[in-house]
């Protein structure tokens, strides 16, 4: 039964994208931010129709607002709701963008940091997150000139899969497909280009389990172990959304270096903990703004996790006590 009822779901999604592309381009962009608005609506409503999800994503946002109620935490999912609709709505604009639109409507903050990685010629990791509109970000760094690679999912669908990458690649971003992936990463960064990956989805691989809102959470370490092993750079980017001014601010910030303990290990993990720092704190400051109805802390630690976690924690400490004594 699932077999036969994929490819039906996967067809209304297309011809729902392609129906929200042409309205998007015929009735512009203040418009299209209402039926943004009715979109998050929807989602609002099946996250709360699917009580599993529903009662994990109230979980989470606890670890973050402990304090608050169940009216509040749903007041605060409702506004998440809202704003992924618009970023939706916000992304079917991407073949409309040129430098112009893009100066009117994004902010960036500490390019410096970005320009100065770039001059070195050893590449860029932006790692960045769904949080904001990271896509709005990637694609005003590309029209702005910078030679941008997203790493993304294959999507299920292979039409709807075209589709999106034909929308973000409008803007200059280039899109690198997650599966297999660590070669080509390498390849562009040896190039000079910047490889942005984010880094908040739960990691079912090639992870660490390090701190998030106090939670431990199975976290990628592409971004940390690109950047030891290349040389390349490692900035945080993220966006935020801002409603009195309807525009977006991008903050770009100082470069994430690995301590050099000595043990490559440790030191990405600890690169991926000052990562997580930078992301929680942005969370903090717009809880709205980034995806809470994802299953953030899905995969557990076992023994051999919390064991590594242990001896890489060791190394850090003790690398960072020397340090103190003899400064």
């Amino acid at each position: 039964m699932k077999k036969k009822f994929k490819p039906v779901v996967n067809k209304i999604a297309e011809l729902a994208f392609v129906s929200l592309a042409r309205f998007r381009r015929l009735f512009g962009r203040r418009v299209s931010m209402v039926v943004g608005t009715f979109i998050g609506s929807l989602l609002y409503l099946a996250t709360i129709a699917n009580r599993k999800r529903y009662a994990e994503t109230l979980d989470s946002m606890r670890l973050m607002s402990p304090s608050e109620d169940d009216k509040e935490l749903k007041r605060t999912l409702y506004k998440v709701c809202r704003h992924f609709g618009r970023f939706v709505m916000e992304g079917f604009g991407f073949p409309l963008l040129d430098k112009e639109k893009i100066d009117k409507l994004v902010t960036i903050e500490g390019m410096e940091f970005l320009d100065k990685a770039l001059e070195k010629k050893k590449g860029v990791v932006l790692a960045t997150a769904h949080f904001g509109h990271f896509e709005l970000a990637l694609a005003a760094l590309a029209i702005l000139g910078t030679p941008v690679w997203f790493v993304i999912r294959t999507v299920d669908s292979p039409v709807l899969d075209r589709l999106i990458d034909s929308f973000r690649s409008s803007t200059g971003v280039k899109n690198m497909k997650k599966e297999n992936a660590a070669r080509n990463i390498i390849k562009r960064l040896r190039e000079g280009s910047a490889v942005a990956v984010n880094i908040d989805q739960n990691a079912a691989f090639n992870h660490v389990f390090v701190p998030f809102f106090g939670k431990l959470a199975a976290t990628f370490t592409t971004p940390a172990i690109m950047g030891i092993r290349t040389g390349a750079t490692v900035l945080p980017l993220l966006s935020f959304r801002d409603d009195l001014t309807d525009s977006y601010k991008v903050r770009i910030y100082p470069p994430v270096e690995p301590p050099l303990t000595g043990d490559r290990k440790a030191d990405a993990r600890f690169m991926t903990m000052e990562l997580n720092k930078i992301l929680e704190n942005a969370i903090r400051e717009a809880p709205e703004q980034w995806l809470w109805i994802h299953r953030r802390w899905k995969t557990r630690p076992n023994r051999e996790d919390l064991t590594a976690h242990d001896r890489d924690m060791k190394i850090i400490n003790t690398h960072f006590h020397r340090n103190l004594v003899t400064s």
